[in-house]
């Protein structure tokens, strides 16, 4: 929950120094994940070293509460430095944006890094040996993202509308720094942990360790995927949501609700149940699917928007409750899949306790550089180039591929488990190949004024909505 208020505040924060243009906000979230990779790999190794995991993770929490809390102060510098200096108009894109990748490593740099670190170190302290499916991981991770839909939609729709962008940064980091007092209070008084034994499941139910590469592989085009994703949502439903602050806030606690239920439905699975390559590639299959068949619903969605952005004269929870709707349709299906996929990634790469740490932040590691990626090469190239809607085909596309490739490569355990167990993959890989023909949203979701409430469509029969409809294209 805080580290979603941090998020929020800090992009608030960083605008109105950077300004609000793709570029500006591509190099700020590629040092936002950044971070969380490098303490994802970094402190994920030390979390597997040490016998009490949960001081540790006390401990980590304790840093991100204070640095966060002084970065208000550091981007008052990084403002003047960035104004001083000219800005883009001064120093050109280029120029501009290695300014604004160094200032904001400055600023969020230590904050993120041990953030990074913080769910190695607590999947250490909640697993136990005997859980093949790594099922508390997976829930540790749902609760971890449901709270962080809590900061999204509580830091967006009531803190910053209450307290301020500053004074809410700062009450979460207060409820971090108690977070952290309670963590290192029980974590000293906790038995030590053993350097759990590694297990050797069968190779039929698990990736060997020697083979993992393919498994970190899929953690860093998926991410990659999922934050190019993010981009092209917003790019899409901004328009029709209003395209302020509260569409990515919508957007972004959507998106995290969905993979929290995600994970909730994995943590259901049974201890004695290792995940397997063919169900991590159903997964990447469904996602396929769910990226794409919103594309069917062509300019569905903005018409849902344009006759619901009346309900704004009852009162803004009902037009909030109407975004979150319109958001769902397009976010939520990709979302929970995602969620559900994370753990099957965990559980891959190994069971209970063994190496758990180390594993669970070189996930996160190889995950955050895709992530990186995709927000970088989206911001800068993809998006100027195929439009928002030849991204999200690429992106569907992509992910469609990956389940195949990563079939190809595990093939002989595939095989041997039996190719009958393909059969729900390729169905719905053919949809997800099937929905690319779709033509997606037009320039009536896209360059009209739905989302500012300048769109009435209450007079208009089905001939008059066809005819304002071809005239909008």
């Amino acid at each position: 929950m805080a580290a979603l208020v941090y998020q929020t505040a800090w992009e608030r924060m960083l605008r109105l120094v950077f300004g609000a243009s793709t570029a500006a906000s591509s190099a700020v979230l590629a040092i936002f994940l950044g971070g969380l990779g490098v303490g994802g790999a970094w402190l994920g190794a030390r979390a597997e070293a040490s016998d009490r995991p949960l001081l540790l993770y006390g401990k980590l929490e304790t840093g991100v509460a204070l640095s966060a809390a002084a970065t208000p102060f550091l981007i008052q510098v990084a403002a003047r430095i960035y104004w001083a200096l000219g800005g883009s108009a001064a120093l050109g894109n280029g120029g501009a944006t290695v300014l604004r990748v160094v200032l904001a490593a400055i600023v969020l740099g230590p904050s993120v890094v041990m953030m990074g670190g913080t769910l190695p170190a607590a999947a250490r302290a909640v697993e136990h040996d005997d859980d093949l499916a790594r099922g508390r991981l997976a829930l540790l991770y749902a609760v971890n993202t449901l709270g962080a839909v809590v900061g999204a939609f509580v830091g967006t729709f009531v803190l910053f509308e209450l307290f301020g962008t500053r004074l809410s940064l700062w009450v979460a980091a207060l409820v971090n720094l108690l977070v952290a007092v309670l963590a290192r209070r029980d974590g000293a008084s906790a038995r030590r942990v053993p350097q759990a034994k590694v297990a050797t499941p069968d190779e039929s139910d698990a990736v060997p360790a020697q083979r993992a590469w393919p498994i970190y592989a899929c953690a860093g085009v998926l991410g990659f995927a999922f934050l190019a994703l993010e981009v092209v949502w917003y790019r899409v439903l901004g328009p029709i949501l209003g395209g302020s602050s509260f569409t990515f806030g919508v957007i972004l606690g959507v998106a995290l609700a969905g993979i929290g239920a995600g994970g909730f439905v994995y943590a259901r699975r049974a201890p004695g149940r290792p995940a397997t390559v063919e169900l991590l590639a159903l997964t990447i299959a469904a996602e396929a699917a769910c990226v794409l068949m919103p594309l069917a619903l062509g300019d569905g969605v903005a018409l849902f928007a344009a006759y619901t952005r009346p309900m704004a004269a009852i009162g803004f929870s009902t037009l909030a409750a109407s975004w979150i709707a319109a958001a769902a349709v397009v976010v939520l299906p990709a979302a929970v899949v995602a969620g559900y996929q994370f753990p099957v990634l965990f559980a891959l790469l190994g069971t209970g306790r063994a190496r758990v740490a180390r594993q669970v932040g070189l996930a996160y590691a190889f995950n955050t550089a895709g992530s990186i990626a995709g927000a970088l090469l989206v911001g800068f190239v993809l998006m100027p180039r195929l439009g928002a809607v030849g991204v999200w085909r690429l992106v569907g596309a992509i992910l469609g591929l990956l389940a195949v490739a990563l079939l190809v490569v595990e093939h002989r355990a595939v095989i041997a488990r039996g190719a009958l167990r393909l059969i729900p993959t390729a169905a719905v890989l053919s949809a997800s190949f099937f929905a690319l023909t779709a033509s997606g949203p037009s320039a009536v979701s896209r360059h009209t004024p739905i989302g500012a409430g300048r769109v009435d469509l209450s007079e208009y029969d089905r001939n008059g909505l066809r005819s304002w409809r071809h005239r909008m294209q």
